[in-house]
């Protein structure tokens, strides 16, 4: 499935491009944006070698990765990144990721993004659960993916090392009949 375009409230997914290099840099060299991510900050090189790895995803058949740039309704200039991995397709799972520009916080991309993401996941894809993960203090991403109608599951605590230190992580996930009836309140 290539190329796959989504139309969210107040986003556009669309497939990464090469030329995305430039304005990946700007969240790839903040260390606000990086700062609950497991990579480092990226130079040059290294956001264009991850957004080819992404490119590099959309050719696989069957396809498992879909990453897309996140733009506003009538541009097509990369503002963030937003995806979702099959990593256990026999179940129908997929795990989902998200990040933003700073100068974009706020305004309710990530909201429309995700609930795009939701969207083309349990319809298009016809996927059953979906879960997300944050880092406990990264309370931007776990009231994001509560808003959207993603329901905590778990608190790891320490079950990673990252960047020096042990951190831990929030669980969320939503199942599809949970999807659709969330879906459907929200229309009467």
């Amino acid at each position: 499935m290539y190329p796959v375009r989504l139309v969210g409230s107040n986003v556009v997914l669309r497939e990464i491009e090469p030329d995305d290099w430039r304005e990946a840099r700007v969240l790839d060299s903040d260390p606000e944006v990086v700062r609950y991510q497991t990579n480092d900050l990226l130079d040059e090189a290294g956001t264009k070698a991850a957004l080819a790895r992404s490119i590099g995803f959309a050719s696989v058949v069957p396809r498992t990765v879909y990453d897309f740039a996140i733009c506003l309704p009538g541009e097509e200039r990369y503002v963030g990144r937003a995806g979702l991995g099959i990593g256990r397709p026999e179940h129908r799972e997929a795990s989902v990721w998200f990040h933003l520009r700073r100068d974009h916080w706020g305004r309710g991309l990530g909201s429309a993004a995700l609930t795009a993401l939701l969207d083309f996941a349990f319809g298009e894809l016809g996927l059953h659960r979906i879960f997300g993960d944050c880092d406990p203090r990264n309370l931007h991403s776990a009231r994001l993916m509560e808003r959207v109608g993603m329901v905590r599951e778990a608190h790891f605590r320490e079950n990673y090392w990252v960047k020096g230190e042990w951190c831990g992580a929030f669980i969320y996930a939503v199942l599809e009949q949970d999807w659709r009836a969330l879906k459907a309140r929200k229309v009467r």
